[in-house]
């Protein structure tokens, strides 16, 4: 990683590359599936696990509080993804991993 890609983690913001989050989803699935996640939240220890692994793999100081403020942003955009998916004339494309819809749908959508 270039020293001002690590400047900027060091900083007020931290930013998540796709990289990074795939990492996050994959140890908290795995967290999830071994019992760390018995309500609706993550058990500390689990945020560690992250925080340690993206630190180490990716040389950035990455802190729970990030950990905790990307999964809010990851589940805010799950939900979206979703009531889209919902919405008649929407649908999902599996391999591009994006929502499509017809142009005369969408124009009909922004209108509201």
């Amino acid at each position: 990683m270039s020293s001002t890609q690590n400047e900027k983690c060091k900083g007020k913001h931290f930013t998540w590359s796709k990289p990074m989050s795939h990492m996050l989803l994959e140890i908290l699935a795995d967290e999830a599936f071994k019992g760390s996640k018995p309500s609706s939240t993550f058990k500390a220890k689990s945020f560690v696990k992250v925080v340690t692994e993206i630190s180490q793999k990716f040389n950035v100081q990455c802190e729970p509080k990030h950990v905790d403020n990307h999964l809010k942003i990851v589940k805010k955009e799950s939900r979206i993804i979703a009531k889209l998916k919902n919405k008649s004339g929407f649908s999902w494309d599996d391999c591009l991993k994006i929502i499509t819809v017809l142009k005369d749908v969408y124009n009909e959508e922004v209108k509201v």
